[in-house]
């Protein structure tokens, strides 16, 4: 097991991108929006696991090559929040649920770490792979309020319609969080 003194974990998609990787790169390579249009956000809202399995077998058929070179715009707000917690001394780490691929190449961008963990398990899986003393959290993603709840400070970066969610998950929790909306 690592161990740093300080931890600042951004997540990738919607926070430090400008958009959700996973379905960029397939609207970008089959020329299309449907992948991010609102019958696939339906679809996800009724059926969760099939949309996934939908969405990873177009996925498999994109090139390896075109995967691992993908790079979405980058919130300028969040660099900036991330160089800063660097030069406060914390180690920076992208933690994220999208494809390993998508991950890599970001994480490459940046010259971050990063690690690959499920949806509602990112506590889990980084309480098992790094010991800290602090730890700061950014992200925009509801599925990581497991995360948000054993943070020392955080930053939320969700669209004004979900910062009530937010609230309401850490409101009997110590954690001070901020939020920065787009």
């Amino acid at each position: 097991m690592r161990k740093v003194e300080k931890l600042a974990i951004f997540d990738l998609d919607d926070t430090l991108y400008q958009g959700n990787s996973h379905f960029e790169i397939l609207n970008e390579y089959y020329h299309t929006r449907v992948f991010t249009g609102i019958f696939i956000r339906a679809l996800g809202k009724l059926f969760p696991a099939f949309r996934l399995r939908l969405i990873n077998i177009f996925y498999e058929h994109i090139p390896i090559e075109q995967r691992q070179k993908f790079l979405l715009p980058y919130r300028q707000d969040v660099l900036q929040l991330l160089c800063a917690k660097q030069a406060e001394g914390y180690e920076a780490i992208i933690v994220s649920n999208a494809p390993k691929d998508l991950l890599l190449s970001a994480a490459q961008d940046l010259g971050l770490q990063y690690i690959s963990a499920r949806a509602h398990e990112k506590a889990k899986t980084i309480c098992n792979e790094i010991k800290y003393n602090h730890l700061f959290v950014c992200t925009d993603n509801k599925t990581d309020t497991d995360l948000l709840n054993i943070a020392d400070e955080a930053v939320i970066t969700c669209k004004n319609k979900h910062k009530e969610y937010f609230v309401k998950k850490l409101k009997n929790t110590d954690v001070k969080y901020k939020f920065m909306c787009p």
